[in-house]
């Protein structure tokens, strides 16, 4: 008798715990969330905000300037931005958008004004575009 007592005290602990562990884990991943997107907020103000500085180098002949600060957004935006939207959007949608910031940083390479400039318009456009998808508001 005592041992089906001590099954049946063994057994609603047990479920109780298991009950318990599954709240914290949905507020965990809620948390785990809104931590990825707030994550994600200053890498995005950084890449539009490069995209200012990257036209006022380049409209002043400062392609070494424009240059160097592609480069340190692109460490940014491969670090942060590319793999949650490999995994928001997929591995070819989040090349096209890869691509287009290579393309950015090789015309200002070649010190190719008007390409730069239809560039940064192109990659302004599509950070604005993806950054909803990642759960990111932009101004």
């Amino acid at each position: 008798m005592r041992e089906k007592i001590f099954m049946v005290f063994l057994g609603t602990l047990l479920t109780l715990s298991l009950a318990g562990c599954g709240d914290s884990m949905n507020s965990l991943q809620v948390h785990n969330k809104n931590s990825v997107q707030h994550s994600l907020t200053r890498p995005f103000s950084d890449m539009l905000y490069g995209f200012s500085k990257m036209e006022k180098f380049v409209a002043n002949g400062d392609y070494a300037d424009a240059q160097t600060l592609s480069r340190n957004l692109s460490d940014e935006f491969h670090e942060t931005i590319l793999p949650p939207l490999v995994v928001k959007k997929g591995k070819k949608y989040a090349d096209h958008i890869h691509l287009k910031y290579d393309e950015l940083e090789q015309a200002i390479e070649s010190k190719n004004k008007p390409k730069i400039t239809k560039l940064i318009k192109e990659n302004r456009e599509n950070f604005k575009r993806i950054a909803p998808m990642l759960g990111v508001s932009v101004f």
